[in-house]
């Protein structure tokens, strides 16, 4: 008898057991109002949305069938938000996962505590200036070298390296891995960020991981990921989740990419297009140089032609120019003369104009002592005011006896 035959319990298959878990939950919880923080939603193109609601403590998965047609738009539920839902909870058998069949969700707007959280360090990190665009640093044309900080077993890190050594082959890559969630990844981030840093060389630095829910990003909305990348002295791209995610490091960082293949494809130029670009411009180059020549060769013809041309023209200016010469040679001196015999002519004048020597004739200047102005007749002085009298040689001090 084999070990199986000896049991005294009856042996059930997998879809057995699950199915009578499915009939104990289904009878027990027909009818139930849960309520949590939703994470990881996702509407899909059948129209269905599939969600977690979770709490400190656990985690259960939810999907509201149609949810486009039953919900208003105005109904849209997001990660962080914390709703009550009104269903059944029900099993998944092919999985053996149970999960939430949403009717009604019947309560909703409110904040969870991460998505409050995240809320409460956005607003303290831009008082700040943390967010501040003018502080914020383009990316280089031509890297040398790309840092990417990021889980070394994720896709992104595939996706990122196949774009990038697709678009320059040759480009160095260095890759810090980190853990990209949980509470060891944002230390872990630092640590690539600051390493980068330090050992200088490269250009531009990558920071992120794949998409995921609010608690997978959630390193990436640590209050020291945002303070390292504000204090990098490398210029950083944020590559975190999808196009839809946003966190702390986005708004830090001085490029936000959309996802982390976007990423990669702003930091790195295609090397063939940028040969082709160069080619384009030595062509370019090339045919302005050419036709500079081919300009200074008609304008050397040009010129000759008129030289040729006007043989005689230089011939009579030549000629010209002699017979001026010999005039300016014959009459300057004459000139020069002339213009000496007027120059001591004005000098003369000067001289006898010069007051000094109109007072070695015998003649006297009269002024007002106290204010040194010059006394033109007896009008302008009164009996008993000082004047003083100029000579030749010195002065006098005088007092009006009488007008």
């Amino acid at each position: 008898m084999d070990a199986i035959s000896e049991w005294r319990f009856e042996v059930l298959t997998v879809s057995e057991v699950t199915s009578s878990i499915k009939q104990l939950i289904g009878g027990r919880f027909r009818n139930v109002c849960v309520e949590g923080e939703v994470s990881n939603a996702k509407l899909y193109p059948s129209g269905h949305l599939y969600f977690t609601l979770k709490d400190d403590a656990a985690m259960m998965k939810a999907v509201a069938f149609n949810y486009q047609a039953r919900f208003a738009e105005g109904a849209l539920i997001r990660d962080g938000d914390l709703i009550v839902c009104e269903g059944r909870v029900d099993v998944y058998e092919k999985r053996g996962e149970y999960q939430l069949i949403v009717n009604n969700i019947i309560a909703q707007g409110s904040q969870g505590a991460l998505y409050a959280k995240f809320l409460a360090l956005k607003e303290k990190l831009f008082r700040e200036g943390l967010f501040d665009e003018g502080r914020k640093r383009p990316l280089p044309l031509l890297p040398v070298a790309v840092g990417i900080v990021t889980s070394p077993a994720g896709a992104a890190i595939r996706d990122m390296l196949k774009v990038i050594y697709g678009k320059f082959p040759n480009i160095a890559v260095l890759v810090y891995p980190v853990k990209v969630q949980g509470d060891e990844a944002a230390p872990e981030i630092v640590e690539g960020i600051e390493y980068f840093n330090a050992i200088g060389g490269v250009d531009v630095i990558i920071a992120g991981r794949g998409g995921g829910s609010l608690e997978d990003l959630a390193p990436f909305n640590d209050e020291s990921v945002a303070r390292a990348i504000y204090a990098s002295k490398v210029p950083i791209v944020s590559a975190i989740g999808h196009e839809i995610d946003f966190t702390i490091a986005d708004f830090v960082a001085d490029v936000r990419a959309p996802t982390p293949t976007a990423a990669a494809d702003m930091v790195v130029q295609d090397k063939r297009e940028l040969l082709t670009l160069i080619e384009g411009m030595k062509d370019a180059l090339l045919q302005r140089i050419g036709e500079r020549i081919e300009r200074s060769r008609f304008l050397l013809y040009q010129g000759m032609a008129e030289l040729k041309e006007r043989k005689d023209f230089f011939i009579s200016s030549r000629m010209y120019l002699d017979e001026l010469s010999g005039s300016l040679i014959h009459g300057f001196p004459k000139y020069f003369r002339d213009k000496q015999v007027a120059v001591e002519s004005l000098s003369q004048r000067l001289r006898d104009l010069n007051p000094e020597n109109i007072l070695r004739r015998g003649y006297s200047i009269t002024m007002k002592s106290d204010t040194g102005s010059i006394v033109y007749g007896p009008d302008e002085v009164t009996a008993g005011e000082r004047l003083t009298v100029r000579l030749h040689k010195g002065e006098l001090g005088v007092t009006v006896a009488e007008k």
